[in-house]
């Protein structure tokens, strides 16, 4: 069923249980949820980035219909922004992130990569590049 609330939450745990994107993210599995959540936040609209942070922002974009009146088609969208000397990074982050949630179920439902949204607007002297996943719900 419908609940974008445990979606969101498991999909930012499987990325902030990973060590691999965490060291991407200059980050360690010794550090705080209360610290990573800093790092990989469940929403796109922030106002705190600085200096040589880097951010993954995961959220959802509308929904679409599925065919059926009672399934949709739920889309989960990820950014990485990092300084702009170091935008490989961020290819990295969204390479690693793909390996993470391509095929990952979460209560059933199955996340497919939806492909790469390219370069994204971000602070100045910062660089974003996003994808798209999606999966499908009952209403």
């Amino acid at each position: 069923m419908f609940d974008p609330d445990n979606d969101i939450t498991n999909v930012w745990k499987r990325l902030k249980n990973d060590s691999a994107l965490l060291t991407l993210l200059r980050l360690t599995t010794e550090k705080s949820d209360l610290e990573i959540a800093k790092h990989i936040i469940k929403r796109s609209q922030w106002d705190d980035l600085a200096g040589t942070e880097k951010r993954v922002c995961v959220y959802f974009r509308p929904s679409r219909r599925a065919g059926l009146d009672i399934v949709t088609e739920e889309v989960l969208q990820i950014d990485c922004h990092v300084p702009a000397k170091q935008d490989y990074v961020a290819y990295q982050v969204q390479k690693q992130i793909r390996s993470l949630l391509h095929n990952y179920e979460v209560s059933g439902r199955i996340f497919y990569f939806d492909g790469q949204l390219g370069e994204l607007p971000s602070m100045p002297g910062f660089f974003c590049a996003g994808s798209r996943y999606r999966f499908y719900s009952l209403i």
